[in-house]
Formats: structure tokens, C-alpha cells, sequence
């Protein structure tokens, strides 16, 4: 997990610190629990109060211990006894909060909600809702809503959500949702969202979105949007749009989009674009546009185009500097240090190979014969 990823983590855990030590207060071997329960009418059915192990109905009890299983409501007061066990189906709420091996339907908690395997239906935990294994359905939680399986569903926090297994589906926090695996879905956090694995949908983030693996939808990032694989689809951060893989699609940052692959689309930054093997499309940065790999299409700079190869239009306010160009450049210094196959403009035009024309002050092309090397206004060679 990522430094980041722990942070909101531990944030998470400290939230639930209440309840988890409640509920492991004791450490003593527990004793064997008393199944007494005066149940009304009989037989399992109807009205319990006490701590009866099978009941279905409507069931009272001070502190679930050795349960096995409960269909209908079941109403507790204080913790549950180690180990939690048992099932309720239905109706589970607590004065602190209900917990089981699984619970389905709904659980409310005035501190918590916690399930040892499964939980599915609605959490809803005044500090936290944590469970051992799968989160299904929708969970809300005052502080953190903890997963060691996979979360699918609807999950809002005030804090952080956490998913060891993955997330599936919409979740919100205050500060952070995190996922061990791939997430999917629609996330929104306050600082930052998360996954170990690829990210597939809609993501928000005052500041960072981060993937260890393929980030493919929209993201919306306050500083940055990361991603170890490629990004495709569209993705807009204050600072920099960052990934070690490609881009395909539309890349905005107040500051630089980065791709160590190629940029394919539409890709903007303040300051530059950067495209390590190939940038095609439009790219379009406040300083430069730099492409080991050969630019081609549209791009604009304020100070500098440069590339190995240069193909379609490219603007540039200060230089641009290819060592091949194709099409239409515009700029103060045109510098073609190999073939220049179309048209530059500029104060000065350099090519080392000219196959087309040249306008400016002064227009140098290598491959004429004197006196046509250098000429002013005008320089042509077909």
C-alpha cells in the first residue's frame, strides 16, 4: 500500500478505536455462555428476552454471547462476547452496536456496526461500520467504514472508506477512500482516492486521484491525477496528470501532463506536455511540447516545440526544434536539423534538407546550391 493509502487507513482505524477496544476489553478465555431466555409464546417464536442462541421473531438482549442464529429483530444493549458468531437475518440495532459473523438485512449501531464474515443490507454505525470479509449493499458510517473483503454498494463516510479486497459501486469520504484492489464505480473524497489495482469510472478528489495500475473514465483531482498504467478517458488536475503508461483521450493540468508512453487526444498543461514515446493529436502547453517518440497533429507552445520528428502544424513562440518536420510550423526559430518536407515561418528558418518553402528574415537551407543557402524573405527548394 502506498504511504497515502496507509494514512487514510490508519485514519479509518483510529476513528473506529472506540468501538474495537470496547469490544476487546477482555482477554480472558471467555467461559461458556448461558443460553437462558424466557421466550414468549415458545418454540423459537415470537418474543424473546435474553440471551436465547436460535430465536425468530422479535428478541431483547444486554449482551449477545455463543450466538448461532437470529431471523427477525434482534435488539442488544452492550457488546457482543468473544468470539462473535452467529447470523442475524433481519432487523439487528444496538445501544452500542450489533455485531455477528454475518449480518444481513440492516444494522444500526449508536457506535458501531461489525460483522466478523459478511455484512449485506444497510450499515449504519454512528462512529464505524468494519467488516472481516464482503460489504454488500449500502453502508454509512460517522467516521470509517472498513472492509477486509470487497465493498460493493453505496458507502459514505465522514472520514475515510477502506477496502482490502477492492470496491465496487459509489462511495464518498471526508478524507480518503482506499482500495487494495481495482475500484470501480463512482468515488468522491475530500483529499484523496486510491486503488492498488485499476480505477474504472468517475473520480473526485480535492487532492490527488492515484492508481497502481489503469485509470480508464473521468477523474477531477485538486493537484494531481496519477496512474502507474495507462489513462484513457478524460482526466483534469490543478497541477499534473502523471502515468507511467499512455494517454488516451482528453489530459488537463494547471502545470504539466506527463505520459512516459504515447498521448493520444487532446492533452493540456500550463506549463508543458510531455509525451515520452509519441504525442498525436492536439497538445498544447504554456512553455513546451516535448516528445522523444515524434510529435504529429496540432501542437502549440509558448516557448518551445521539440522532437526528433514534427508532422501536421506546429506553433511554437520561441523555437521549434526537430530534427524531421512535416506540414506547417510557425515560429520565431524554425531549427529542422534533418528533412523539412512543407512550409516554415518565422524570423529565422534553418533546415539542413529543404523540400518546400521558407518565409522570413533570414531562410537557410543546407541543401541549395550558392547563392541560395541563405536568402532573405524567401527560400525555396523542390
Amino acid at each position: 500500500m502506498s504511504g497515502a493509502a496507509r494514512w487514510l487507513a490508519a485514519a479509518a482505524a483510529l476513528a473506529l478505536l472506540p468501538a474495537t477496544l470496547a469490544a476487546q476489553a477482555d482477554s480472558t478465555p471467555p467461559r461458556p455462555p448461558s443460553h437462558w431466555s424466557l421466550d414468549l409464546p415458545v418454540r423459537g417464536y415470537g418474543l424473546s428476552f435474553g440471551n436465547s442462541a436460535r430465536f425468530t421473531g422479535l428478541r431483547f438482549n444486554l449482551r449477545d454471547a455463543g450466538l448461532e442464529r437470529i431471523d427477525g429483530i434482534n435488539v442488544t444493549l452492550w457488546t457482543p462476547g468473544k468470539p462473535v458468531s452467529g447470523s442475524v437475518t433481519g432487523l439487528a440495532v444496538g445501544l452500542v452496536g450489533p455485531a455477528a459473523a454475518e449480518l444481513n438485512g440492516i444494522a444500526a449501531g449508536l457506535v458501531g456496526v461489525v460483522a466478523e464474515r459478511r455484512a449485506r443490507g444497510l450499515m449504519v454505525g454512528g462512529v464505524g461500520v468494519v467488516s472481516q470479509g464482503g460489504l454488500d449493499g449500502i453502508g454509512l458510517a460517522g467516521a470509517g467504514l472498513v472492509s477486509q473483503g470487497r465493498i460493493r454498494g453505496v458507502d459514505l463516510a465522514g472520514l475515510g472508506v477502506v477496502a482490502e479486497g477492492g470496491m465496487t459501486g459509489i462511495g464518498a469520504a471526508g478524507l480518503g477512500v482506499v482500495s487494495q484492489g481495482p475500484m470501480v464505480g463512482l468515488q468522491v473524497a475530500g483529499l484523496g482516492t486510491i486503488a492498488q489495482g485499476d480505477m474504472t469510472g468517475l473520480f473526485a478528489s480535492g487532492l490527488a486521484t492515484v492508481s497502481a495500475g489503469a485509470l480508464d473514465g473521468i477523474t477531477a483531482s485538486g493537484l494531481a491525477t496519477v496512474a502507474q498504467g495507462d489513462l484513457t478517458g478524460a482526466h483534469a488536475a490543478g497541477l499534473a496528470v502523471v502515468t507511467q503508461g499512455d494517454v488516451r483521450g482528453l489530459a488537463a493540468a494547471g502545470l504539466a501532463t506527463v505520459a512516459q508512453g504515447r498521448i493520444r487526444g487532446l492533452a493540456l498543461g500550463g506549463l508543458a506536455v510531455v509525451g515520452e514515446e509519441q504525442i498525436r493529436g492536439i497538445a498544447a502547453g504554456g512553455l513546451a511540447v516535448v516528445s522523444e517518440g515524434g510529435i504529429r497533429g496540432l501542437s502549440v507552445a509558448g516557448y518551445e516545440i521539440r522532437s526528433p520528428r514534427v508532422a501536421g502544424i506546429a506553433v511554437a513562440g520561441i523555437r521549434l526544434k526537430a530534427g524531421a518536420m512535416s506540414g506547417l510550423s510557425l515560429s520565431a526559430f524554425n531549427q529542422v536539423r534533418g528533412v523539412q518536407v512543407g512550409v516554415s515561418i518565422g524570423l529565422i528558418n534553418y533546415a539542413r534538407e529543404l523540400h518546400g518553402l521558407q518565409i522570413g528574415v533570414v531562410n537557410i537551407a543546407r541543401n541549395n546550391g550558392a547563392p541560395f543557402k541563405v536568402l532573405p524573405i524567401l527560400n525555396a527548394h523542390f
